[in-house]
């Protein structure tokens, strides 16, 4: 995993220890188990984006903010060379200060438009 990766298994890490959550109480509160959260926070796998909205909303956050908090800690983003998916190192090395503000901007606008419309995007 990249260092975002590793930054991002971090973060999960601390949000849960500080939010009093066991990894099986995290697992029950996304539709996972507690294995697989311990998967995530050794960085041996990586959240899909759905996972990490359900995790930012049990720590009263937004994924974005998970993210931009594993950028500032880690300080910088690793290119990636060889990519099996569109994991969040894929898709953040190759986005711009602006992308990403505007990034930021949309995931507000559909957690908003769901709190107001009971729309879920898919």
């Amino acid at each position: 995993m990249g260092m975002l990766g590793d930054e991002l298994a971090r973060v999960i890490h601390r949000k849960r220890r500080g939010s009093r959550f066991t990894q099986a109480e995290l697992g029950d509160k996304i539709g996972t188990s507690g294995s697989y959260i311990s998967g995530l926070e050794n960085g041996k796998s990586s959240p899909r984006i759905s996972e990490l909205e359900d995790m930012a909303a049990c720590f009263r956050t937004t994924a974005f903010e998970m993210i931009q908090e594993a950028i500032r800690t880690g300080e910088r983003f690793v290119a990636v060379t060889e990519t099996t998916g569109d994991g969040l190192d894929a898709i953040a090395a190759d986005l711009s200060l602006e992308h990403r503000r505007l990034a930021r901007e949309f995931l507000l606008f559909l957690r908003e438009r769901e709190r107001v419309d009971g729309v879920v995007p898919d």
